[in-house]
Parts: structure tokens; C-alpha cells; sequence
């Protein structure tokens, strides 16, 4: 996927479909949550997996 210089987690979820899902990234390895996406910046080549709310009872 393209990257331009400040790209947030926010923005990145806002071009793609069907990620109301997520409610966690994994950023590099590190896990960011909701409240971080719009302050969290995305460097070039970044790896970035899109994480499923999961419930169970």
C-alpha cells in the first residue's frame, strides 16, 4: 500500500473497507489500540496487522 510522509493509523484505516472490526493494530510489533490511531504516525515500510475484537463467554 502507498505511504505518504504523515500517515496515522487513522488515516490508513479511513482509505480501507470493512475494518470497523478493528479495534487494535499491531505496529511493528507493537500493539496500539483505538484511542492512539489518530496520534499514532506510520513510518515507510512499516509492517501493520489489522487485529479483530474478539469476545468470548
Amino acid at each position: 500500500m502507498p505511504w505518504s510522509e504523515h500517515m496515522t493509523i487513522d488515516s490508513l484505516l479511513q482509505s480501507l473497507e470493512n475494518v470497523d472490526f478493528c479495534s487494535v493494530i499491531r505496529l511493528n510489533g507493537k500493539l496500539v489500540s483505538s484511542p492512539k490511531f489518530s496520534e499514532t504516525k506510520i513510518k515507510d515500510n512499516s509492517k501493520i496487522d489489522l487485529l479483530p475484537l474478539v469476545a468470548g463467554g
